[in-house]
């Protein structure tokens, strides 16, 4: 009877036990996935959270919190958020997915399309020299030297990692103001021939559509700064780069 017992006992723990790999499989459906790759020209990388091997990106697959997205060489990924948003990694770019409303651009170039947002579920994005709270807008970061970002649509809140900003900010309107009571038919001339800039130290500010952020070194800022910033109008160059990325999604 005894026998019977222990080995009715044995056979219950057995059927309880799951199988090599279940509990893990189960786990990873319980997450719920933050982006998915919907395109992939070239090389690219995942490393996934809690993992030292990064692994083969594949068409169609789910990236969870915590995970990082790897391009190489003369390659380009085009990832879908979970609110429908396009994010475009160029080459040698890294973006890692830390949740559903923060992302952190650790280097290379990235094309953002992030649909808008209501501003208590804003999407942050910490570059080397900043972080970005988003509500809704298309812009591209590059971080591969000493930092850009350019604003093609809406409105982006730019804020310092530690201190302020030396801000160099173009200051068009008021020089126009003053200038057109004297000679309002020459302010084209007048424009082209001063480059009128103020200098402000900021922790955080908005960039507009049609903008470019320029980042570099702060060391010979008059005031403790964190870098020095110039705010300038976009380029044709970069409107370019604006087309180049919005027919990457019609392909």
């Amino acid at each position: 009877m005894r026998l019977l017992f222990i080995c009715i006992s044995l056979v219950s723990m057995i059927w309880a036990m799951p199988v090599d790999g279940e509990e893990n499989d189960t786990y990873e459906l319980e997450k719920t996935s933050v982006a998915v790759i919907k395109k992939i020209d070239g090389k690219a990388k995942v490393l996934s959270k809690n993992s030292i091997k990064k692994h083969k990106a594949k068409l169609g697959e789910a990236l969870f919190e915590g995970d990082t997205l790897i391009t190489y060489a003369q390659a380009k990924v085009l990832v879908e958020l979970d609110d429908c948003s396009k994010v475009i990694l160029n080459e040698s770019s890294e973006l890692s997915f830390m949740d559903k409303d923060n992302l952190k651009q650790v280097s290379g170039e990235v094309y953002y399309k992030i649909k808008s947002r209501k501003a208590t579920k804003g999407l942050k994005i910490e570059t080397p020299f900043s972080i970005m709270g988003i509500k809704g807008t298309e812009f591209i970061v590059d971080a591969k030297e000493e930092g850009q970002i350019a604003l093609n649509e809406g409105l982006v809140g730019i804020e310092s990692l530690h201190a302020n900003f030396e801000l160099h900010k173009q200051n068009v309107m008021q020089a126009y103001e003053k200038f057109k009571n004297e000679q309002n038919t020459a302010f084209e001339a007048y424009k082209a021939e001063s480059n009128c800039k103020t200098i402000t130290y900021v922790k955080e500010f908005d960039l507009e559509a049609g903008k470019v952020l320029d980042f570099s070194e702060g060391s010979d800022c008059k005031e403790a700064c964190e870098s020095k910033v110039h705010e300038n109008d976009m380029s044709e160059q970069l409107s370019k780069r604006f087309e180049m990325y919005d027919q990457m999604f019609n392909e």
